[in-house]
Order: structure tokens, then C-alpha cells, then sequence
């Protein structure tokens, strides 16, 4: 492949999903009716995602993080090759087990996840700057997964590069983000993240999203994904609009985010109007509820 570099630091984790009729309540027990092993991490899915959705831009990507040198390390490793995804930036750490995740989704594709970073946690600041430099990205999109440090570290390694962050998840105290926010070029919250970084409550409708928005005062792009209603995009320096939601017949909505980021990074690398990019993020998010598990696999058509 020819195209642009899209470089993804984040997390991998190995995920447990666990199907349920309904999400338990607090103190109460349930029965799974089935449950399955997959490779996860919000890093890794979103390189994943990036690879087998920019087959069509001829996209190269790019994953920097860590695992252990258990066999879910090697398991997230082989997968994030059969996608297509370079993995030569993906550390093995003999002193920590690769990342956990049990993710539990009930009928109607909602879904509740604990995450064991393992690996993700022992990923060095400096180790991720100079992989990051040694790949010059045309585009660098980071999560939460992992360290600050380490997403500031891959920032500043390529102040060329279009920086896109997902602020996911969120910490309850927003300063640190904040605080990243000089090194970002592109703002991908959801509408609880939106709220945080603003210091207000969770905007519900557009117009209390644009409000968290102008009240955030950032100057470059935002996206503000808000699930079954679509986007809100800010363009920098130009008026918020909403981008609509895809109808689809949901299965499970795990990792829909993470499949709207990496189409988005994509997207964006091979030059697509912010809008647009949009607009085909949405369509891929909306089609990756209609299979189970938190990765569009291999094969996922887009």
C-alpha cells in the first residue's frame, strides 16, 4: 500500500463478552446465555477498524502499545496482523500481562465493560515518542487506555502530523485533557466526555451540545458523537452541524465508537472533508452493530 500513514497508540486487550437478556443491576446476578473470547483494547480496535475500513483509500496503519508476553498478547498481536495493521510499534512486556476487558451486552445491544490494563499501564512515554517518530504518521489518533504521558509523548514526536484524540474514557477530573489539548487537532467526545471536558452536565440535545462546545472553547475540529442521533460537527472556525445516524438492525453497539474513530482517522488522512469523513464514519459505525463483538473482523465489508 501506497497511501497515507495513520499511526494508532493506544491499548490492546484480550475481551470476554458476555450476553445477557438485561445489563444487572447493581448487587444483582445473571446468567449469561453465551460467551465468547476476542481480541479488544479501544487502541487496537480503532487500528483494526482503520485497516479493513481504508482498504478503499489504500490506507497504511500503524499500531504503537504493549502487551505481555502471554498468549493474549500473542493473540492480539496475530490479529492485529490479519487485518493488515503494522505491529512492529507493539511492545512485548515479560513483567505485565496483556490487557483485560469483560464486556457484557444485553438483547437490545447495550452493553457495560471492565477494563484490566495490564500492559497497557507499563507503556513508557519516551518508548512510544520514538516509535511514533521513527513512523512519521501523516495522522496520529490516540485514547485514554493508556497514559497521558504517552499520548502527549506521541503528540510532540510529530508536530506534523494531524493529531486526533478520543478522549475515552474519561477521567472524572478533566484537567489532564485538557490539558493535552494544545497538541490535538481533532476532538472526538462522546456527550458525557463533551460534558466533562466542558464542566457541565451531559449535553442531550444538539443544542445543548453546541453550548459545551463554544463553553470548551476549542480551536480546532469537533466531532461529538451522540450515538443513535448521529454527529455534531464543529469545523474549526466554521458554524456546528448534524451529521445523521445510520438506521441498522443492532446486534451489539460495543466498539461502534471505536469503529467511527478509526474510519474517521482514515478518512481524514486520504483527505476527506471533515463532513464527509463523517458522514462514511457513521455509515461504518451504524453497519458494525449488526455483527457481535467489540472489532469489525477481518473480512467486515464497511
Amino acid at each position: 500500500m501506497s497511501g497515507p500513514l495513520v499511526c494508532v497508540v493506544g491499548s490492546l486487550n484480550e475481551d470476554t463478552t458476555l450476553r445477557v437478556a438485561a445489563l444487572p443491576r447493581p448487587g444483582e446476578t445473571v446468567l449469561a446465555a453465551a460467551s465468547f473470547r476476542a481480541p479488544g483494547g479501544k487502541g487496537a480496535n480503532q487500528a483494526a477498524a482503520a485497516a479493513v475500513l481504508g482498504r478503499r483509500r489504500d490506507a497504511r496503519v500503524a499500531m504503537v502499545g504493549a502487551v505481555g508476553t502471554d498468549d493474549a498478547g500473542d493473540r492480539s498481536v496475530a490479529a492485529l496482523v490479519d487485518c493488515g495493521v503494522d505491529v512492529d510499534g507493539v511492545r512485548r512486556l515479560a513483567s505485565s500481562s496483556t490487557g483485560t476487558a469483560v464486556v457484557v451486552v444485553d438483547d437490545a445491544g447495550e452493553n457495560h465493560i471492565v477494563v484490566d490494563a495490564g500492559a497497557n499501564a507499563a507503556l513508557g512515554a519516551a518508548t512510544v515518542e520514538d516509535r511514533v517518530r521513527a513512523l512519521s504518521p501523516a495522522l496520529l489518533l490516540a485514547q485514554l487506555e493508556i497514559g497521558l504521558d504517552c499520548v502527549a509523548a506521541a503528540a510532540r514526536a510529530v508536530p506534523e502530523a494531524r493529531v486526533v484524540l478520543n478522549p475515552a474514557p474519561m477521567p472524572a477530573e478533566p484537567a489532564s485533557v485538557l490539558a493535552l489539548l494544545d497538541d490535538v487537532d481533532v476532538l472526538v467526545p462522546n456527550q458525557a466526555e463533551l460534558g466533562r471536558l466542558a464542566r457541565r452536565p451531559t449535553p442531550g440535545s444538539r443544542a445543548e451540545v453546541a453550548d459545551c462546545v463554544a463553553a470548551l472553547a476549542f480551536p480546532g475540529d469537533v466531532v461529538v458523537t451522540m450515538g443513535a442521533d448521529g454527529a455534531y460537527v464543529v469545523p474549526r472556525g466554521a458554524p456546528g452541524r448534524h451529521v445523521p445516524a445510520v438506521a441498522s438492525e443492532v446486534v451489539d453497539t460495543s466498539g461502534a465508537g471505536d469503529v467511527f474513530a478509526g474510519c474517521l482517522a482514515v478518512e481524514l488522512a486520504g483527505g476527506a472533508d471533515l463532513v464527509d469523513a463523517v458522514d462514511t464514519a457513521n455509515r461504518a459505525a451504524a453497519r458494525s452493530t449488526t455483527v457481535a463483538g467489540a472489532r469489525v473482523p477481518a473480512d467486515f465489508a464497511g
